[in-house]
């Protein structure tokens, strides 16, 4: 842990538009130990890096300029504080060469928008706090997949449940401790989630599969694995669709094969029957919409209702992979947009909106994806 409980730790913002800091304290807000620190251009930044007691943990860096400006970013900060890793957060404003970027030191690059749900993961992962009591964000948390908990086996992660009208996150069992069977019974009745911190994901993930072992499962991944792999993947493939350097028949298969790796790991080509389907679908669509998410769920109803129609399991996979992809065109919207409901679109949003569609089909040709 970057953190202690209780003290605070230092986070540059690097850029020129106070829209892009307001997004940022959005995606971070009740992260009470950073403390994030504004620069409006390269010379403020520096200028104040000199200055006694400011030692960044983590740099996020606006890479709506452009490349060169980018870059120039990220060479000051990583030459002022070398240890401080460097997200690039951009939007469809300008193109950006991802391969650049990350020459020059970018430990990752991200869309403003399409990224969202996956930035407070990343900063987590390369600046880890630790964060006590109910006032934990739910973007610092993370839902599980009730099949991978049992009952009788010990937690080495703490559990907690949300409380959306109050905006509190009730800490309900703490490592060490067992989940009682009624407590996992009443969550499934009332399709509750049950949530643990980004941070303790690794515990999470050793104990299910110990869970798994347990019940001799041939392949010893738990749901909430799978899930959050395929968002990692997800988060892969945009980076490649958004990345303006060029492009070759090779990376085209590449994406190909990473979205044919999501439905593998699903089993979304697997026979069931009907009611079996109609749980699956059940399991699929009780969460919270999220950009990946409908990426997820958009290939499994793709890839179940063509089962249903009787179709080949080749063709299955086909509309599974249609599914993965339908959405990517909604990253070229204005970074306007953020993460405003449909509703509160201006006119010109919407229209833009609209053509998110006819967007990915371009998207995914201009990529050469066979």
């Amino acid at each position: 842990m970057s953190s202690a409980s209780g003290k605070t730790v230092d986070v540059l913002i690097g850029s020129p538009r106070d829209s892009f800091w307001e997004a940022i304290t959005a995606v971070l807000k009740g992260y009470y130990p950073y403390r994030l620190k504004h620069f409006h251009s390269i010379d403020e930044a520096l200028d104040y890096g000199n200055s006694d007691g400011f030692n960044p943990i983590l740099a996020l860096v606006d890479g709506q300029d452009g490349t060169n400006l980018t870059s120039e970013w990220i060479q000051s900060t990583k030459m002022n504080f070398p240890d401080c890793p460097v997200i690039v957060l951009h939007s469809s404003l300008a193109p950006l060469d991802f391969e650049v970027l990350k020459k020059n030191g970018a430990d990752q690059i991200m869309h403003i928008n399409f990224d969202r749900e996956f930035i407070s993961d990343m900063v987590l992962q390369l600046a880890p706090i630790n964060m006590e009591g109910d006032q934990i964000p739910i973007t610092a948390l993370m839902p599980v997949d009730l099949r991978d908990m049992d009952a009788d086996t010990q937690i080495n992660f703490d559990v907690y449940v949300h409380l959306p009208a109050n905006h509190r996150s009730v800490l309900m069992r703490k490592a060490g401790d067992v989940v009682d069977q009624k407590h996992l019974d009443k969550f499934k009745t009332l399709r509750q989630q049950m949530y643990i911190k980004k941070t303790q994901m690794t515990q999470f993930f050793e104990y299910a599969r110990t869970v798994m072992s347990m019940r001799n499962v041939p392949f010893p991944i738990s749901m909430t694995e799978k899930f959050h792999r395929s968002k990692k993947v997800i988060y892969q493939i945009m980076a490649q669709f958004l990345s303006g350097s060029t492009t070759d028949y090779s990376e085209g298969k590449e994406i190909l094969d990473k979205c044919k790796s999501i439905v593998a790991d699903f089993e979304l080509t697997k026979d069931l029957t009907p009611d079996e389907i109609f749980d699956e679908i059940s399991r699929f669509s009780g969460n919270n919409r999220t950009l990946y998410h409908d990426c997820i769920c958009l290939s499994a109803y793709a890839a179940y209702f063509a089962q249903l129609l009787g179709w080949s399991a080749e063709k299955r996979e086909s509309a599974a992979i249609a599914g993965l992809l339908h959405n990517i065109g909604l990253a070229k919207l204005p970074a306007s947009v953020g993460c405003k409901p449909l509703s509160e679109y201006s006119d010109e949003e919407k229209s833009e909106y609209h053509l998110y569609p006819e967007r990915s089909v371009n998207m995914v040709k201009a990529k050469k994806v066979p």
